[in-house]
């Protein structure tokens, strides 16, 4: 269990502790008087902070994860700028046909466009995964790019553009509300 879990746990059961001795204390008073009253709006802001604390528990022991996932869908994207890029030189460098520049420079500026995702509390998971898609499907623009494979494969590349495009572009709605 993580550090900072540990200490979530804990706080969560002081405070859960705190609610019962307040209302041991309370059960002590007789239901008349001014003190009754002062330990009953005690009792009742002590749950109320209980409950704020469990409603933001979800969130507070998700935020490492998150971070994570974020660090991998900043650097996914980043990383796939420079091999675009690099591509790009290598294609104009080995003399291959200007002509893949049609592909490539799409798939450079779809990168650069990527690196404007942000990653949301609700689906960090699916956008970590995206990113990591992205590197398959870049992957398999290297290998047409290169000829090592079939320029028909073109047509994975662009359901791929367009499945890594959609799911992306839900995300950043996602982000936005």
């Amino acid at each position: 269990m993580a550090e900072g879990e540990r200490q979530l746990r804990e706080q969560h059961q002081a405070m859960i502790k705190e609610l019962g001795t307040r209302h041991a204390r309370i059960k002590q008073c007789g239901p008349d008087g001014a003190v009754f009253d002062e330990q009953y709006e005690q009792l009742v802001a002590c749950a109320e902070s209980l409950l704020e604390f469990e409603r933001m528990l979800p969130g507070r022991l998700a935020q490492p994860k998150r971070e994570r996932a974020a660090q991998v869908v900043k650097w996914s994207w980043r990383g796939q700028t420079v091999v675009a890029a690099a591509l790009i030189a290598a294609v104009l460098v080995l003399g291959h046909t200007a002509w893949w520049l049609v592909l490539l420079i799409p798939h450079l500026l779809a990168t650069l466009m990527g690196w404007s995702v942000t990653v949301t509390a609700e689906r960090y998971n699916e956008q970590r995964a995206i990113a990591i898609g992205l590197h398959v499907l870049c992957l398999l623009v290297v290998l047409v790019a290169l000829g090592v494979v079939s320029a028909w494969w073109i047509v994975a590349v662009l359901v791929g553009w367009v499945a890594v495009g959609a799911t992306s572009e839900g995300s950043s709605q996602q982000g936005a509300k």
